[in-house]
């Protein structure tokens, strides 16, 4: 098992997979029958922090009112609030205790209890609103679109007739702006939440029919992938130990119930896709040249052949879903922000390593080979240029060597929350911000006090963060948290030193950059 997690890393490391210029995405969700979406639209946010796509809109498929807020509350996390939003508005799926009564989940308390500009839907326009405008903004053959949700949304887009934003019709717009489309098919999708056979969200009044007349309608000049893989793929599972308690995307996973676990990841994989290709997630492509027939009930089937813009997605190896599931844990663990090439957050005393052997990982994902070896002896500005020419590598790991200099070790994956403490080694890590979750450093335990015992507020932890920075001495502050709470008390602190500080507590701990 430890020599497999080692290949697995190696193997995560060495792919890079990316297509080059920023993708223009359109994520279309249901978020709130089932958290996968919520993943999804974690990975579409990591993704643009890497620079690999541009976030252009996003549109939730479902009647249900609120949906678009938990949406808008997961968008503020990445502090995305100037992404366009939308949301169908019609009579499909609007009553969240319909059917199985499982539209709702999480949708209420994120809503209700995080940061979000949007609440429900009489804040935006429609999705089809939203779609035309982003489309007529961008450039030609220009859009990728990632759909993971119903296909109510997909449906009124082909079909839309010219409006004050475009004199073409919905299938000339998206001939013209839309270069590709990734579908999350099979019945739950395509049949309006398998609404014939498992009523999971009630009758399919405004979504039957739906699928057939969006893929039959969709331009052939656009091409189409179809993806049902990731049932058998866990994603998520991470996020209670690399994540504060004020994410949203934590307290969803735990709302659904599978926090600490992790879900399936259909959606997830589709972003994946629709951003760095199917092979750019350890995927291939089949069936080329076929096409797909979908029934009005939306069912399909898939015709063999040659000439058509369409495929079908498949594994491309026995390991492809390990390294899938690795892949989206260490997206979604990601803090919010793009790496930097200047500002490093130092963690003194903070030994953070990968596994060894059958023992597990301390908080890092090793780079080295073999995963203990160190990359040289240097000083500490060439370890981290090395770190910098290194693709996939956030952070080092010194200890002091003769002469001034440090041995190297280059790392990704960093938490520092699982990371040795009150060790001869430091962690630096490529950030202006970085959590040491679970961490609670305060006088006489690992930092000196800026406001005294009562902190400076109630806030979300950006908030905080700004509030630090209006402190020429503030280096570090204290959050603490609350289940189902963006926001939280907010204490600025200097001279941190995790190793003396508490950890395994409710309170988190970000590190400035020095």
């Amino acid at each position: 098992m430890g020599r497999f997690l080692q290949s697995l890393v190696a193997a995560v490391v060495v792919f890079v997979g990316v297509r080059g210029d920023p993708v223009r995405l359109i994520v279309d969700t249901d978020a709130g029958f089932d958290v996968d979406d919520v993943g999804a639209i974690g990975i579409a946010n990591a993704l643009q922090d890497l620079g690999e796509c541009e976030i252009i809109a996003v549109g939730h498929t479902n009647g249900f009112i609120k949906g678009i807020g938990a949406v808008s509350s997961l968008m503020n996390f990445y502090n995305r609030n100037n992404v366009s939003l939308g949301a169908y508005k019609g009579v499909w799926a609007r009553d969240p205790n319909a059917g199985k009564g499982t539209a709702d989940k999480y949708v209420s308390d994120l809503v209700a209890n995080y940061p979000s500009p949007v609440k429900n839907y009489t804040q935006v326009m429609t999705a089809v609103q939203t779609y035309r405008k982003a489309l007529v903004a961008s450039p030609d053959y220009s859009v990728h679109i990632a759909s993971i949700g119903i296909t109510t949304n997909m449906r009124d887009l082909v079909l839309s007739p010219p409006d004050e934003f475009s004199p073409l019709n919905g299938s000339e717009l998206v001939a013209l702006k839309v270069k590709e489309i990734v579908w999350m098919d099979m019945m739950y999708n395509f049949g309006c939440a398998q609404a014939a056979s498992s009523d999971w969200l009630g009758p399919d009044t405004g979504c039957h029919g739906s699928a057939q007349a969006a893929v039959m309608n969709w331009p052939p000049s656009v091409k189409q992938i179809f993806n049902s893989l990731g049932g058998d793929v866990l994603h998520g599972g991470w996020l209670n130990g690399c994540a504060g308690y004020g994410s949203p995307f934590r307290q969803a996973f735990e709302d659904w119930g599978v926090g600490g676990v992790g879900r399936s990841s259909w959606d997830p994989i589709t972003v994946m896709m629709a951003v760095r290709g199917v092979e750019g997630i350890y995927c291939k492509e089949q069936d080329v040249g076929g096409f797909m027939k979908v029934a009005e009930s939306g069912e399909e089937t898939w015709n063999p052949g040659t000439g058509h813009n369409q495929s079908r997605a498949a594994y491309a190896s026995a390991d492809s879903q390990a390294l899938i599931s690795f892949k989206l844990n260490e997206l979604l663990c990601k803090p919010p922000g793009p790496w930097s090439n200047t500002s490093w957050v130092q963690a003194q005393g903070a030994n953070c390593y990968g596994p060894r052997g059958d023992n597990p990982a301390h908080g890092a994902t090793d780079l080295e080979h073999p995963p203990s070896a160190s990359a040289g002896v240097m000083s500490l500005s060439a370890c981290k240029q090395k770190c910098l020419d290194l693709p996939g590598c956030t952070g080092i790991t010194t200890t002091s060597a003769p002469n001034g200099l440090v041995s190297c070790y280059r790392k990704s994956d960093l938490v520092l929350g699982k990371c040795d403490a009150d060790t001869a080694f430091t962690t630096w890590v490529r950030k202006d911000w970085y959590p040491a979750t679970g961490y609670n450093c305060y006088y006489n335990h690992g930092a000196t006090e800026l406001d005294g015992k009562d902190g400076c507020g109630t806030m979300s932890v950006r908030d905080c963060q700004v509030k630090c920075k209006q402190l020429s001495n503030c280096t570090a502050v204290v959050w603490r948290g609350e289940d189902h709470s963006g926001v939280g008390a907010c204490y600025r602190k200097a001279n941190i030193n995790l190793a003396k500080c508490d950890h395994d507590t409710v309170f988190d701990t970000y590190l400035a950059a020095l």
